[in-house]
């Protein structure tokens, strides 16, 4: 008799790291919520979509509202890059590399989308502005203002407030791409888009005063 093939011994599968879960959680749950919007996603459907049971969700995201926030606050996090220091860079350059303003069109279709979708469900529940506010843009704000408080000192700039600087910052460059993306993408692509961001850049470093002859 030849020799018996061992069969596969078989246990638990492996489980994901929470970090990992969560991550899959929150990409999944960003697809459908810009699908459907915040009323529209259900805990349930995302976590059919995960292959998840229910208790594992309301594990790592107590309720829908808290996987709402977690999700936004993530979307926050990719708003500006902040990878690199970019003190080598001209200001302007460094400002336009921060922002990603030379985002292929797809990328840039789907942060517009989703911004979009943001703004709007945040008007329609008003329950959870305070915790966007909170946890989504204030980190993302706090971390400008460290980097332009870093230029104040490396650079010689004068701003007086460094945190409101970094509010008008992203209030150009958030709402300039929710308002395009309402307007159904009115730039006819990246080089049009890239441009005016560019002068944007342009006029909060320089101002659009005429410059005194000499």
């Amino acid at each position: 008799m030849g020799k018996e093939t061992a069969k596969p011994r078989r246990g638990r599968p492996k489980t994901m790291p929470d970090e990992q879960r969560r991550a899959e959680i929150l990409a999944t749950a960003e697809e459908i919520f810009v699908r459907k919007g915040y009323g529209g996603t259900s805990t349930d459907e995302i976590a059919a979509r995960c292959r998840i049971s229910k208790q594992t969700l309301y594990r790592l995201f107590p309720g829908k509202q808290d996987l709402f926030v977690a999700m936004a606050q993530a979307h926050s996090a990719r708003m500006i890059d902040l990878a690199a220091d970019y003190d080598d860079l001209p200001l302007d350059e460094a400002l336009a590399k921060i922002f990603m303003i030379e985002l292929d069109q797809r990328a840039y279709e789907v942060r517009a989308t989703f911004l979009r979708a943001l703004f709007t469900e945040s008007l329609q529940h008003p329950e959870f502005q305070d915790s966007l506010k909170r946890r989504a843009g204030a980190r993302t704000r706090a971390e400008l203002t460290a980097w332009l408080d870093r230029q104040c000192r490396k650079r010689g700039l004068t701003i007086a407030d460094t945190a409101s600087a970094a509010h008008m910052l992203m209030d150009v460059f958030t709402g300039s791409v929710i308002f395009d993306a309402v307007g159904g993408f009115g730039w006819s692509g990246l080089a049009e888009r890239s441009a005016h961001f560019r002068q944007c850049i342009a006029i909060v470093l320089r101002g659009i005063a005429p410059v005194p002859a000499r």
